[in-house]
């Protein structure tokens, strides 16, 4: 294979999972803005975004823009592996796939053993999260993505700051803005791998 046609193919791959990328954070963002439509109220600032994760009327919706972001995360750790660009990112891809069903899998309104559970998964896989876009910094540094991860260190802020018994019931939009600034740079990823080992080999055929 030529170098033009394997630039052409590695394009092409690339243009593939940057489609996925959108299209599965535009999922998982219009199921939040779904379950904002429903409730909006005071304990759901406290609470975050798991507050939609444990009441029937939002469940549902919550389900399928979580399971659809992990596909798309999973995927996105199988290009980004293939490429060979950082064990960081695609295993940490990878860990915040499976932390999205573990959250779901962990109500934190079903005992002191459950919640435990549910914030360290939490933590853990925003910190993953947080060494995702950081690493991407060392392999794309430009405006956008220092933007990107600007933002989603804010987010981190507020909510850290929002954490119970702190009196600042601003864990809601903490997390949103932390997931905008993520999703921000999960995007900028796609621009920062490199040409494929195997230009042929396509991660939405794999």
């Amino acid at each position: 294979m030529s170098d033009s046609t394997a630039t052409i193919a590695a394009d092409g791959a690339q243009s593939q999972i940057r489609r996925l990328v959108l299209t599965t954070q535009a999922v998982f963002f219009a199921s939040l803005a779904w379950c904002y439509s429903m409730e909006h109220g005071p304990q759901t600032s406290i609470d975050g975004i798991s507050y939609y994760g444990v009441h029937l009327r939002t469940l549902p919706v919550l389900l399928v823009g979580y399971l659809v972001a992990a596909f798309g995360l999973w995927r996105t750790a199988d290009y980004v592996r293939s490429a060979e660009v950082s064990p960081v990112a695609w295993w940490g891809l990878r860990i915040v796939a499976l932390s999205l069903v573990a959250l779901l899998l962990t109500p934190y309104d079903r005992g002191p053993v459950l919640n435990w559970s549910h914030m360290t998964i939490g933590v853990a896989g925003a910190l993953c999260q947080l060494a995702i876009s950081r690493r991407l910094l060392d392999v794309r540094w430009t405006a956008r993505s220092v933007a990107g991860f600007a933002v989603q260190l804010t987010g981190g802020l507020v909510a850290a700051a929002s954490l119970p018994n702190w009196h600042f019931p601003y864990l809601l939009l903490g997390e949103i803005v932390y997931q905008v600034g993520f999703g921000w740079c999960l995007v900028e990823w796609t621009y920062a791998v490199g040409d494929l080992d195997d230009p042929k080999w396509s991660p939405m055929e794999r």
